[in-house]
């Protein structure tokens, strides 16, 4: 296997890729920050494709809760890999950037809970707690690397 040592602008991807990405993992690494301390912690996620945004629930009391109050500027990173050698050339990695908002009482904010309990269904009672917040991730900037260093940008 030769793993390609230079990085490669390849393209645009669009919303179908993020829509495929949403049915193929769970997970995502959320990255916050606060007084230019970087932190990163694991999220279940849904991408919701109406509204154009990622979708996960932490609790108020949070640290990454309180570095978004303190600064909405967040990224996660959703990838495919499968712990394997072939994940350097076949696995795919999406950094999403954008600004994380806590979603008050609304009709929008019952249709993406809604998205997000459809795709996490064992989560519906952490969901309901009076102390659990949905947080919403509006796209600012989108990436794909594949092949090691294929960088993808979505349009």
């Amino acid at each position: 296997m030769k793993i390609p040592y230079k990085r490669r602008l390849a393209g645009t991807f669009g919303i179908d890729e993020l829509k495929k990405l949403n049915t193929k993992t769970l997970h995502a690494v959320l990255a916050t920050s606060r007084d230019d301390i970087p932190y990163t912690s694991l999220v279940a996620y849904a991408f919701d494709y109406q509204e154009k945004v990622f979708l996960f629930l932490t609790p108020r009391k949070t640290t990454k809760y309180i570095n978004i109050l303190n600064n909405p500027n967040v990224s996660l990173l959703i990838d495919t890999r499968e712990n394997t050698d072939k994940d350097y050339l076949s696995g795919e990695a999406f950094t999403v950037i954008g600004k994380a908002v806590a979603l008050r009482a609304s009709k929008i904010r019952e249709r993406l809970l809604t998205t997000f309990i459809n795709k996490h269904p064992k989560l519906r009672d952490f969901s309901k707690e009076q102390n659990t917040a949905i947080i919403a991730v509006d796209i600012q900037r989108c990436f794909k690397v594949t092949k090691f260093q294929e960088v993808f940008h979505y349009k």
